[in-house]
């Protein structure tokens, strides 16, 4: 079993590659045919979507469920933060189809088509080793939310290296409460089990479950501090992530 896996695993991120490349011309396409217009990127966010789905199903034995996406309004900004446990979880959370703006490491736009898809999109750049990130980071972001788009953080700011969430870091909250914006708390798990950390094989069937949260409004985000605000949703998602595992009997 593990042979099969490690030929397959080669055969999946050869195929990535090859198909990676026949892509980016109709990516490049679609960008050039839009930005004039689409100031929110919504249709080269819709592209990313597509190419998000055929690396999805590259992968047969990975499932992905997802319950509440109706929950993620179409054209009113709101802040997202979800939990992170795998470098898989940017590809799984594309299945909200949804359009929004990615945050995302400085060192991740350097990366072939991967950083193109982020740029092209507007997705927001963040410099960890920068004492100015924070600042640009809020700068950006309060400039893509005027103009009407969503934001997609990870608050642990990287990934946990067990179920236990990571301490959140406050750019998400500051930022909802500066803007006006509700956040929407999203929960996942099983992208935990597509790799070992620091591993390129695949660990073979996995199922993602990914559950959209209730929506804490605009009047809520108002009346509460930065600190309560981070703790109520860092408690509403604590509570979300049992929640999932045990009706998936993942407990």
């Amino acid at each position: 079993m593990k042979l099969l896996l490690k030929v397959y695993s080669i055969f999946a991120w050869i195929t990535m590659a090859i198909t990676s490349i026949i892509i980016t011309p109709f990516f490049l396409l679609v960008w050039v045919s839009t930005f004039w217009w689409d100031r929110r990127r919504v249709a080269t966010h819709m592209m990313g979507t597509f190419w998000a789905w055929h690396y999805q199903s590259l992968i047969p034995f990975w499932k992905i469920h997802l319950e509440g996406r109706k929950k993620i309004p179409w054209n009113r900004p709101v802040v997202m933060v979800a939990n992170h446990r795998s470098l898989v979880d940017i590809l799984a959370l594309y299945k909200i189809r949804r359009p929004y703006k990615w945050t995302s490491k400085d060192e991740n736009f350097r990366l072939p088509f991967i950083g193109m898809v982020l740029s092209l999109t507007n997705s927001i750049r963040i410099k960890r080793e920068s004492l100015r990130s924070g600042a640009q980071f809020l700068s950006q972001a309060e400039n893509e939310i005027a103009q009407g788009s969503s934001i997609l953080l990870f608050p642990e700011g990287t990934r946990s290296k067990s179920s236990d969430m990571r301490p959140f870091k406050e750019g998400a909250f500051l930022l909802a409460k500066k803007m006006g914006c509700g956040v929407i708390p999203i929960v996942h798990t099983g992208s935990e089990n597509t790799f070992d950390r620091g591993s390129w094989v695949l660990k073979g069937k996995t199922s993602i479950h990914i559950r959209v949260l209730d929506e804490i409004p605009v009047s809520e985000v108002e009346r509460l501090n930065v600190k309560e605000l981070m703790i109520l949703t860092r408690e509403k998602m604590e509570e979300g992530i049992a929640r999932l595992e045990e009706e998936k009997g993942l407990a």
